[in-house]
């Protein structure tokens, strides 16, 4: 089997929230509220967020509704950052933008990375790591 991209979809309350939230927290000014979903372009993966009912309608083939993460989140989308920096100010940013702060950045004593978790509006969440340099990097 070759993967040629993989997409995840998530279901979203209010596309607009998601849509602030995404732009600012994330810095991509660029994308857009299209046929009752964002998308959403990163390396290697695109991220679809999608109406909760135009969700149900599509995932309604694999016999599936919308779930939104309840106390505990039912996965964690992890992303590698190029700068500490980078990873406080999306800690800094997410409750200003509709976000939660869900743990402060700390360096992760089994890897040596830099790691902190937000979640999006409809609670969906993220890990961002910046990982160990290499010396000379």
């Amino acid at each position: 089997m070759k993967i040629r991209t993989t997409v995840l979809c998530f279901p979203v309350r209010d596309l607009e929230k998601a849509l602030t939230f995404y732009k600012y927290v994330f810095g991509l000014p660029y994308i857009l509220i299209e046929d009752g979903m964002i998308t959403v372009e990163l390396p290697q993966l695109s991220l679809f967020l999608i109406e909760k009912s135009a969700f149900e309608a599509y995932s309604e083939k694999a016999g599936r509704e919308a779930a939104f993460p309840g106390e505990k989140a039912p996965f964690i989308v992890s992303c590698a950052l190029t700068a500490k920096e980078e990873v406080d100010k999306a800690l800094e940013d997410a409750p200003k933008f509709g976000g939660t702060l869900e743990a402060n950045a700390s360096i992760d004593e089994s890897y040596g990375g830099y790691v902190g978790y937000i979640s999006d509006p409809d609670g969906h969440l993220w890990e961002l790591v910046y990982p160990p340099q290499q010396p000379g990097q």
